[in-house]
């Protein structure tokens, strides 16, 4: 197309084909697959579904195990693409995060028949726009039996995700669950940590998520976490009711580690966690944390994720 920009000049508008983006991508993905035949890097690229259609049909890629496209343009068309690639079917850890997901393409591979990425261990779909129902369909899928690590954090995870999480019995190898920034509450609370999942995470960062004193009571009593490790309850609504039910947790008697600060409780409430008579294997532990000004940590573009300071304001 030619546009006019004042005088004789004209200037072409050109869009490559689907042609000339293979040829280009051939060449970006050589050189990097002969540096590092196992890891692909591929964040921050403006990569498009047509390009991730490219990627998953160039033979090359068949020796990576690490995918990283992060800070991209993919929406939920792609996924499909991806998830059901006979070249990416070695894949072990796969980085999303920072796309414009919202949630049909997440459904659509939970419900897929053709899943190719069944040695996936890692899957990090964080900060995208993914909706509570197309998480919760993923979490009921039986296609992805040797993942290890989810973070779906940053996204609307809610009640639907927690309670499917509850009854889940595909993911016997999950170890790490990351919920930050989502907005689960005591409802669904109560159904998630009843789940036989929860007797099998090592980790769980559920960290910004509104919880107030009776929801972490509900967190911490409930019979589960054999073999949790690691706790994150940062940014939270609890005060000094909560700390207190934390530091008096035997299910959480084998806590290495606890990051619990930005929440309300005060001198009181730290006592009781610091001075726990039940969390006695506690190496690293966390009260208070101070307002985090890294643009990395603070989510700019969806400030309503953030939790604001005035609990009156929720």
């Amino acid at each position: 197309m030619g546009i006019i920009r004042g005088g004789d000049s004209e200037y072409v508008e050109h869009e490559p084909s689907f042609e000339e983006k293979t040829a280009k991508w051939e060449k970006t993905l050589q050189p990097l697959l002969e540096e590092e035949p196992s890891s692909l890097k591929l964040s921050g690229k403006y990569i498009s579904s047509d390009d991730v259609k490219i990627i998953c049909n160039y033979p090359g890629v068949k020796t990576v195990r690490v995918l990283d496209l992060a800070d991209n343009q993919i929406n939920d068309e792609a996924l499909s693409v991806l998830f059901e690639s006979e070249n990416f079917a070695q894949l072990e850890e796969l980085f999303l995060g920072i796309n414009f997901l919202i949630g049909q393409g997440l459904t659509d591979i939970a419900c897929s028949s053709k899943i190719k990425l069944k040695n996936l261990k890692t899957l990090v779909i964080s900060d995208n726009r993914l909706t509570d129902a197309s998480v919760a369909d993923f979490i009921r899928s039986t296609n992805f039996p040797n993942l290890e690590s989810l973070d779906v954090g940053w996204n609307e995870v809610g009640n639907e995700t927690a309670k499917a999480l509850g009854e889940a019995t595909s993911f016997s190898s999950l170890k790490t669950l990351i919920l930050e920034r989502s907005y689960i509450e005591i409802e669904g609370l109560k159904e998630m940590v009843q789940g036989d999942l929860m007797d099998q995470l090592q980790e769980l960062n559920i960290s910004a998520n509104k919880l107030k004193d009776e929801a972490v009571k509900v967190l911490v009593s409930a019979p589960k976490w054999k073999s949790l490790k690691i706790l994150r309850l940062s940014q939270n609504m609890f005060g000094d009711i909560g700390a207190k039910a934390l530091g008096e947790s035997t299910s959480l008697a084998g806590l290495t580690h606890i990051y619990a600060g930005r929440n309300y409780f005060g001198n009181e409430g730290a006592q009781a966690i610091h001075e726990s008579k039940t969390l006695t294997n506690l190496k690293t532990l966390v009260l208070k944390e101070g307002v985090e000004e890294d643009v990395g940590l603070v989510n700019y573009s969806r400030p309503e994720l953030l939790r604001p300071d005035d609990p009156n304001s929720i």
